[in-house]
């Protein structure tokens, strides 16, 4: 059966239906990814789109998202999830599904963010953790105590209750299997992966200043914030008047940040007049940037560093991951501001001698290390097994 409009959800029919290309394959696999809703602003969220997308292309395996309402939404925005058809306009292949298909026809669930007392009430369900241990933490104790429970905790449950957890690094392995009370044995570690044929140098690029050109797109929060990387670039600056720092993704901390520029006169440091909130397609901004900076404290490997490494833009991050698993262009010395701004200056003489080699050496590193085609075959060849043992 056909899609009678390109705006509807699967197909309507037996199983939940079939969208055009599952037609002809025999569907022996299908999930349900209950996430949270987050178009352009939530990691989370793009990672959990571009995972479904990889997991599609698997022959026999049917994946869909059903989006879970925050607690303050209105009756009216959680009828909108309950139904699905929320359409992203960046990708409009992809359309969240009504619950009613994930509770009749789902074999397994993924939870990404959280879930109701219907589904908590049935098997098998997987959990992947999303974030850095930090990240975790900091949500826990800055939440207002009328909350029901902590992210750690919730997390804690559904480890020690569901069938598998997944985690990215040996790092989120280590901080979650104390949880699991069968001694790790249900944590499995996976790939980081993007969507390679998405994150690609753009011929179109932002409009930036800087020689060199210093890139910021994190989130600006406790755990990877750019302060150290304004006395970086200023370091430079000392030398240099041509460097610029060109920021984005600035959001709910502007009023600080905004006044710590100000009264630090960091503002000649800046690229553009005003720091802009997220954006739409920052492929364009890493294929303008000259070096990428992804601050995180503890080292781990940020979604934005994997997308600027695919689109040839080199990133420097702290040299405080123990596991190996970042995969930057450079790292420097922890917290070391001197250092930092070294190693953005060694970049930039590199990409003066040999572009084309640091984008090449950029996108090499990208597709050996982040192929969300590889993390989801990791997934569903773990999910087939749940299934088959139930």
């Amino acid at each position: 059966m056909t899609l009678k409009d390109p705006s509807q959800k699967f197909a309507p029919g037996p199983h939940g239906g079939l969208p055009p290309f599952k037609e002809g394959q025999k569907i022996d696999l299908t999930i349900a990814h209950w996430s949270l809703w987050g178009p352009r602003r939530s990691g989370m969220y793009e990672t959990v789109r571009e995972l479904i997308a990889a997991e599609n292309r698997i022959e026999g395996v049917l994946a869909g998202m059903c989006v879970v309402p925050p607690s303050k939404a209105s009756k009216r925005e959680k009828a909108a999830h309950l139904q699905g058809g929320l359409v992203d306009i960046l990708h409009p292949e992809m359309r969240t599904q009504d619950w009613g298909w994930a509770y009749k026809f789902a074999d397994i669930h993924v939870i990404h963010y959280s879930f109701d007392v219907k589904l908590g009430r049935l098997k098998p369900k997987a959990f992947m953790a999303h974030g850095t241990p930090e990240a975790v933490v900091e949500g826990g104790v800055n939440l207002k105590t009328t909350e029901p429970r902590t992210q750690v905790l919730a997390g804690a449950q559904w480890i020690d209750k569901f069938e598998a957890t997944f985690v990215t690094s040996q790092r989120a392995k280590q901080f979650w299997e104390v949880f699991d009370s069968s001694g790790g044995k249900k944590i499995h570690v996976i790939n980081k992966g993007i969507d390679l044929e998405w994150w690609q140098r753009s011929v179109t690029k932002a409009d930036l200043s800087g020689e060199p050109s210093v890139l910021y797109g994190e989130v600006w929060r406790g755990i990877k914030h750019p302060l150290l990387l304004f006395y970086a670039v200023n370091e430079i600056y000392k030398h240099n008047k041509e460097v610029r720092l060109n920021a984005w993704s600035l959001s709910n901390t502007r009023t600080f940040w905004e006044d710590f520029v100000m009264q630090t006169g960091f503002q000649d440091l800046l690229g553009q007049n005003r720091i802009p909130g997220v954006q739409d397609y920052p492929e364009h901004f890493y294929s303008r940037g000259d070096v990428l900076v992804s601050p995180v404290q503890a080292g781990d490997l940020s979604r934005v560093a994997q997308e600027a490494m695919a689109c040839g833009c080199p990133v420097v991050s702290w040299d405080t991951d123990p596991w190996g698993e970042n995969y930057p262009y450079k790292t420097a010395k922890g917290f070391d501001v001197a250092d930092l701004a070294r190693k953005i200056e060694l970049t930039y003489e590199e990409i003066l001698d040999d572009p084309e080699e640091v984008i090449k050496k950029c996108r090499a590193t990208a597709e050996k290390h982040f192929d969300i085609n590889v993390e989801a075959k990791s997934i569903v060849d773990i999910l087939r097994q749940i299934v088959a043992e139930q």
